[in-house]
């Protein structure tokens, strides 16, 4: 008769174990229910006292966090999908695929003080100028977008087309314009959408790094004006209720964004098919 083994699992693992599993549980209706109560709470706030409110300014301060996260992201987008292109047969590792996680102000203080000084003391040009938090966004979202073009154009699929296509004879030049690109555009479009989301979403720190720009003395983006106005905004004011408002605008864009990019985006194309 063979002998049968008992491993003894020692009482501190099994309550790690236990802990652990209950908070993955918990998790699964905690983080949508801490979600919804702050969308609620933010909705609440954007209706106030019920005023019309001055949306001029609620819009522009949106209008100008899309329309810089937009630029950004867009001045990234050639020299991103460049290197993908010539790095689809390179693996990045986890160091480098963890830099993409860096917050914007990163690369936007590095720009921002010590690289648009010294260009502005030879070229003349200012170094308060806006197209400098344009070129710290483009940046800052060039190693992300990089990433996820990469992951765009490396999907199973693509490949085995591929080489499928150099099996038949096809020109590299070929598959890369009648193939590989008409197949991952839906991903390299959904990629886009993400990184104007997170771009729009960061600019307050872009700006508030460098100083903030605007042109007519106010708040330039929704980020901007919730950290300079906010804490001298009256409870109940108009003002208060423009910044929530603001702040409302700005989060529907982003998850209409992220909407539209998980609509597009193939994984989940392919994970519903399944």
């Amino acid at each position: 008769m063979a002998e049968r083994r008992i491993r003894c699992v020692p009482a501190s693992v099994r309550a790690t174990d236990l802990v652990a599993s209950v908070v993955l549980r918990s998790g699964g209706w905690i983080a949508p229910l801490v979600l919804a109560s702050s969308a609620a709470w933010l909705v609440a706030q954007a209706l106030g006292n019920g005023k019309p409110g001055g949306w001029n300014r609620v819009l522009g301060w949106v209008a100008g966090s899309a329309a810089l996260g937009t630029s950004g992201v867009l001045l990234a987008m050639g020299p991103a999908i460049a290197v993908a292109l010539l790095s689809r047969h390179i693996r990045a590792g986890s160091i480098i695929r963890s830099t993409a996680a860096l917050p914007l102000a990163v690369p936007a203080f590095v720009l921002l003080h010590l690289v648009s000084p010294r260009i502005s003391e030879a070229t003349g040009i200012p170094a308060r100028n806006p197209a400098w938090a344009v070129l710290a966004l483009a940046w800052g979202m060039g190693m992300p977008l990089w990433l996820s073009f990469s992951d765009a154009l490396d999907r199973k699929t693509i490949q085995s087309w591929t080489e499928g296509a150099l099996a038949l004879g096809a020109h590299p030049g070929q598959i890369l314009t009648n193939l590989s690109l008409p197949a991952a555009r839906p991903g390299l479009v959904a990629a886009l959408l993400r990184a104007v989301a997170r771009a729009s979403g960061e600019t307050m720190a872009v700006l508030l790094v460098s100083g903030g720009f605007s042109s007519s003395g106010g708040s330039p983006t929704a980020g901007v004006a919730l950290v300079r106005d906010l804490p001298q905004a009256i409870p109940n004011g108009d003002l208060r209720c423009d910044l929530m408002r603001g702040a409302l605008f700005l989060s529907l864009w982003a998850m209409a964004l992220h909407a539209i990019a998980q609509r597009l985006d193939p994984r989940w194309i392919d994970t519903e098919a399944e």
